[in-house]
């Protein structure tokens, strides 16, 4: 199966200003730099406190957080997504048309890189950095792989049919495979390598987290249809395997936690501009309302929070805004980004927001 990405040429102006939505206002500095084409996929590497951005013709950009300078590095054909272990700094880039991974060490000019072979159309992947292992769903051939970071070896494990999220629990080294197409998580034995368990969850799930804190796991389930199913996100007990469901709006595409908080933040892909905020001790949920974009609906998509500040950010490719959701009150406020954002990332400790911009091959760089 040929993965490719949705290209729209679109390209758009910047400047960091102060937007206001209701009654929030939130003054910002903003600027954007120049990356390769069509950037996606980014993480923060610790160590250097770099921002290693994928883009859609086999390289990957690095951006320096103090001078801005911008490097360059080799990956394979149509990269799709990017972790780093904020141990080792190793970052890992999965090519979703070559079938490898490109494993990045060493930091600034030093990097070293090696390319791992894995399963077919490797995707999203996941880390547990108390095993130093990563974790490569590839959904062409309904496996997931296992790479060691200390001897860059590799194992197959089977899973259900089109794995396309996972996650870790680092503190009981299990890993949980959504499987899009068989409707069920697969549950991964990190001592092992085996699969130990399959949990239906329902139809389509597509992202999953895990809460290491209350060893909970919730599932993003899209449900039957197309662009307007109503969702939910199955929650899973990691010591039972009993599950919950929680009603979400339509077509749940990401979620992410804050473990600080115990709030999980749910973004529907095809939305009504609504953002389904659950609270994981009690089950309950609130809904925060969202802007329609340009095209009269929110197209939301990648989520990040800032644990430290209790900030939510969520990419709406249908609009020229990041949204920004105040954990402590569920306020909305705005940031102007260039239309077709596709993912954000946030580095805590200096307080920055990365935005990036499919179609006009720039990051967003906003301090807040």
């Amino acid at each position: 199966m040929h993965i490719t990405r949705r290209t729209l040429m679109v390209s758009l102006a910047i400047a960091g200003l102060a937007w206001t939505f209701g009654t929030v206002a939130s003054a910002f500095t903003s600027f954007t730099v120049p990356v390769g084409a069509n950037p996606g996929a980014s993480a923060i590497i610790p160590q250097t406190n770099e921002l290693i951005v994928v883009n859609g013709e086999a390289d990957a950009s690095v951006i320096d957080s103090v001078t801005n300078a911008v490097s360059t590095v080799p990956a394979g054909l149509n990269p799709a997504f990017v972790v780093v272990n904020p141990v080792t700094g190793y970052a890992y880039i999965s090519n979703s048309n070559s079938n490898t991974v490109t494993v990045f060490y060493g930091y600034g000019e030093g990097k070293k890189r090696k390319v791992v072979s894995v399963g077919a159309g490797p995707l999203r992947m996941a880390i547990n950095p108390n095993t130093n292992r990563t974790y490569v769903a590839n959904c062409c051939n309904d496996t997931v792989t296992v790479i060691d970071g200390d001897t860059i070896s590799t194992v197959n494990i089977p899973v259900g049919n089109r794995p396309i999220g996972i996650a870790v629990n680092p503190v009981t080294n299990r890993v949980y495979v959504a499987n899009d197409w068989s409707n069920d998580v697969t549950v991964i034995n990190g001592f092992t390598n085996q699969a130990i368990a399959t949990i239906p969850v329902g139809e389509a799930p597509y992202s999953v987290a895990v809460n290491p804190l209350t060893n909970k796991v919730y599932v993003a389930v899209q449900g039957s249809g197309f662009y307007y199913a109503p969702g939910n996100v199955t929650v899973i007990d990691g010591a039972t395997h009993e599950t919950v469901k929680i009603p979400t709006g339509l077509q749940p595409v990401s979620l992410a936690i804050n473990t600080a908080t115990n709030k999980i933040y749910v973004a529907g892909g095809q939305s009504n501009g609504d953002v389904t905020v659950i609270d994981g001790a009690t089950g309950e949920t609130a809904h925060v309302a969202i802007p329609y974009g340009q095209w009269g609906f929110a197209a939301l998509g990648s989520v990040a929070i800032n644990e430290v500040t209790n900030k939510i950010y969520l990419t709406d490719s249908m609009s020229t805004n990041l949204v920004v959701i105040d954990g402590n009150t569920n306020e909305v406020s705005l940031r102007l980004v260039p239309l077709y954002s596709s993912f954000v990332t946030v580095n805590p400790v200096n307080n920055r927001v990365y935005v990036s911009n499919s179609n006009d091959a720039t990051v967003t760089v906003i301090q807040e």
